[in-house]
């Protein structure tokens, strides 16, 4: 019965249609989040490896970096799952990701064959640099959306 109530209600009133993908991309963007932030824990001197193949921050920096990035990812991501600070978290990850999105395609333009890091090691081609840059597209669209409306839902 609950059920059929449900979807009655959300027929009726659009805007809690407008909250349950607030909701979703809000969730989804966290655990995207906590899922990288979690890969580089593993393996800190890879990801500095991945950092470091860009060739765009000093050396002196690199560590920083590879140890720093992996628990602000986390806390952004745990942040947007569990609801505090929404709109400071949807921030984090959007300059982070675009960020990333910026270095990858500097190393595309340069010639560069990278891996990225976003995820743990991988395979290092610029096909997958590609898919790579697709990916982080639609993770920035899907970041700028939820920072859009982290002021303006309860979701």
């Amino acid at each position: 019965m609950r059920d059929s109530r449900s979807a009655v209600i959300l027929r009726k009133d659009p805007r809690r249609w407008r909250l349950l993908i607030s909701l979703m991309a809000r969730i989804s963007l966290g655990a995207i989040f906590i899922y990288a932030g979690a890969t580089k824990f593993g393996d800190p001197l890879a990801f500095a490896d991945s950092i470091a193949s860009f060739k765009i921050v000093p050396n002196a920096l690199v560590s920083l970096l590879a140890l720093g990035i992996p628990p602000f990812e986390t806390i952004c991501g745990s942040l947007l799952v569990i609801g505090l600070w929404r709109q400071v978290a949807a921030l984090g990850a959007l300059v982070a990701i675009v960020t990333f999105t910026v270095a990858l395609l500097s190393a595309l333009a340069r010639g560069l064959v990278v891996d990225c890091g976003c995820f743990g090691s991988g395979l290092v081609s610029v096909t997958r640099m590609r898919l790579d840059l697709v990916r982080d597209l639609a993770i920035v669209m899907i970041a700028a959306l939820v920072y859009a409306d982290s002021g303006t839902t309860r979701a």
